[in-house]
């Protein structure tokens, strides 16, 4: 019997995943991959069964599991050291203390990238109610929103960071330099999905090889997601945060969860082994060691 094709869905094309695909390593299943534009729609496939896993910021699932509905979203892999966000705002807005009254926007409110950004503003003196939120979509969508002055200020990433700042917007602050082990994205998929999970594993050890292969010949890969079409600073970005494992790191998902328990949302008790599902990685990278 054939096996069906693994189905995914992202906001950007991951490096691991196109590194993978460049070196043809797939012999056992075929990834068929779409774009979303929000978190929401992310967690709709998930639930309605439309996709095998996705690739997301990895609150998300802190979130999800806190929602009516059915509550087994997992992490299988962590494939970003961390995801590089900077805080681009209108002109004239320098500092964080500037946004009070600001309308920034975000993909979701209440999960993914925006909780650490709320928990920056709180420990700078900035309530939630100093300031609105307005769900604008993914990062390309944010960007051009922003672009359209719908907005004062936005979290991104690259290039999108640096394509704002070249039409003049502030760079206001960094996730990373405030939070400096907030992790990068997760692969996420529901615990339910037990047909899915051969293809996975499967999944995750191309990637695997294509972390190695990265770390082995970072000139190669530079080469391969540059033919992709990715913009250098993407590139660079991309390179730059290739983790070390693709095992979720443990230090990187407390800070989630305290980010959380500070703002006093849902999620705020879970813990490592209650989101994180490392049977799927290969063998090696199983146990934490």
């Amino acid at each position: 019997m054939e096996t069906p094709p693994l189905r995914a869905m992202w906001f950007v094309t991951p490096a691991l995943s196109a590194i993978a695909t460049a070196m043809a390593a797939s012999q056992q299943s075929t990834l068929i991959a779409v774009r979303n534009t929000s978190s929401d729609a992310q967690y709709d496939a998930l639930v309605a069964g439309d996709v095998d896993v996705v690739v997301t910021a990895m609150d998300n699932v802190l979130a999800w599991n806190q929602r009516p509905g059915p509550r087994d979203f997992c992490i299988v892999a962590q494939i970003e050291a961390t995801t590089p966000l900077t805080l681009v705002a209108q002109p004239g807005i320098r500092q964080l203390s500037d946004l009070a009254g600001a309308n920034i926007l975000v993909d979701s409110p209440d999960n993914g990238f925006v909780i650490a950004l709320r928990a920056m503003l709180k420990e700078n003196g900035l309530a939630d109610s100093s300031y609105l939120l307005t769900p604008a979509g993914g990062v390309k969508e944010r960007f051009d929103a922003l672009s359209n002055r719908e907005g004062e200020a936005t979290l991104l990433g690259p290039p999108f960071d640096a394509l704002a700042i070249a039409k003049g917007m502030s760079a206001v602050a960094s996730i990373q330099r405030h939070y400096p082990v907030f992790p990068g994205q997760g692969v996420v998929m529901r615990r339910a999905n037990k047909g899915a999970r051969q293809n996975v594993s499967g999944w995750l050890r191309e990637l695997e090889q294509a972390r190695t292969a990265v770390s082995q010949n970072t000139g190669w890969a530079r080469e391969v997601l540059t033919v992709a079409g990715l913009p250098e600073a993407a590139v660079q970005a991309m390179l730059d945060t290739t983790p070390t494992t693709l095992r979720p790191d443990e230090a990187g998902i407390a800070l989630l969860i305290e980010h959380r328990k500070s703002l006093g949302l849902p999620g705020s008790f879970a813990s490592y082994e209650s989101i994180v599902d490392a049977s799927l990685l290969p063998n090696h990278l199983q146990d934490n060691v």
